[in-house]
């Protein structure tokens, strides 16, 4: 109720839908959209809508290498990046260093296989049964011996192939975008309400869209922004939040405009208790946040504004008094309370609660 979605969906309505990229295309948008929320924008930008669900039609294979030339050390450390936070989130725990070895050791067989489209199936396939090199770096005298130890692995990326999340990511991608149109929204709001399956499923929809966003900024590219709702799903372990905090690192070097929301600043360490591993790679993500955007919080959230935030006493007792749609701005070092405003054009891509409420 405080205008937090209503801003997101009225700055890229006009950004994407007003202003143009160099060479006169437009500008491009990923969003990926946990609640579902996001329709009536795809609708009056001409956005392509992804549903993914359970047993569904749609499926997107994380691994694709995306629609530009890759550096392939780049690809696979990207990749295995992704396969290695998807595990750690399935297993509920830290990779083993056999584990993290082995995951690299099939990143980098499906590479010298020259595969443009390898699958999660085709690396279940190589934990399975190992090659002999695979097994020689390890160590071990058989394939057996090897797939044995790595077995929590193998069924733990299993889960995305033959269980809860079936159909969504085992095997190649069926969407096919419109590169010469305004962007993607990808709805999840089908596993929204399960939180672990929600971390697995942001993992690899950020893994797909890394692949597809990897691309130098040049005349022929339209500049892009990456919108990600619910990033406390992408905080819960260290090895998830690095994976997010390269991803975001990942895009800012190819040009890409990084838009990530949160509905309470506690929201940066839902799952971290102060202190760990994981609530530090949070903060570190904030450092690197030039712009912040905050709006009304309620008043037990003051103490993690200063904290987390470095919000002055001032600027922190402000967050409780901020009126519907307006909110307090930090650009660099410069704070302004900016109130956001809906055009007569934009009432429709907001949601009706929100119309009420603003």
């Amino acid at each position: 109720g405080s205008g937090k979605s209503s801003a997101v969906k009225t700055l890229l309505y006009r950004s994407i839908g007003l202003l143009g990229s160099p060479g006169g295309r437009p500008r491009w948008c990923a969003i990926l959209d946990p609640k579902g929320e996001y329709g009536p924008l795809a609708d009056a930008l001409g956005l392509t809508r992804v549903r993914l669900s359970p047993g569904g039609p749609t499926r997107l294979n994380p691994l694709d290498a995306g629609p530009h030339i890759a550096d392939q050390d780049e690809l696979r450390t990207r990749r295995t990046q992704m396969v290695a936070a998807l595990a750690a989130s399935v297993l509920h725990r830290e990779l083993s260093p056999l584990e993290e070895a082995a995951l690299g050791w099939v990143m980098e067989t499906i590479s010298a296989a020259n595969d443009a489209a390898p699958t999660l199936a085709d690396v279940v396939d190589l934990l399975v049964t190992p090659t002999s090199g695979m097994c020689e770096r390890a160590q071990v005298d058989t394939p057996r011996h090897l797939a044995r130890d790595v077995m929590d692995l193998r069924y733990g990326i299993g889960k995305l192939l033959d269980g809860q999340l079936r159909g969504m990511f085992d095997g190649p991608s069926t969407v096919q975008l419109d590169w010469s149109g305004r962007g993607v929204v990808i709805d999840l709001s089908a596993v929204h309400q399960d939180t672990a399956a929600l971390t697995a499923v942001m993992i690899a929809a950020t893994g797909w869209l890394q692949s597809l966003l990897a691309a130098p900024e040049s005349a022929d590219v339209p500049r892009r922004v990456q919108v990600l709702e619910e990033i406390w799903a992408l905080l819960g372990s260290e090895r998830v939040a690095k994976y997010y905090q390269s991803c975001q690192k990942l895009a800012r070097s190819y040009g890409v405009a990084n838009i990530s929301v949160a509905h309470r600043i506690a929201d940066l360490r839902a799952q971290s208790d102060d202190g760990t591993s994981a609530a530090k790679v949070s903060m570190g993500i904030l450092a690197d946040t030039q712009t912040q955007i905050l709006f009304r919080q309620s008043s037990d959230q003051i103490p993690e504004a200063k904290q987390m935030l470095g919000l002055t006493s001032h600027e922190a007792q402000l967050l409780p008094k901020l009126a519907r749609g307006r909110s307090l701005w930090r650009v660099g070092d410069h704070v302004a309370v900016v109130q956001h405003r809906i055009g007569s054009a934009e009432w429709s891509i907001c949601d009706t609660d929100q119309r009420l409420n603003l």
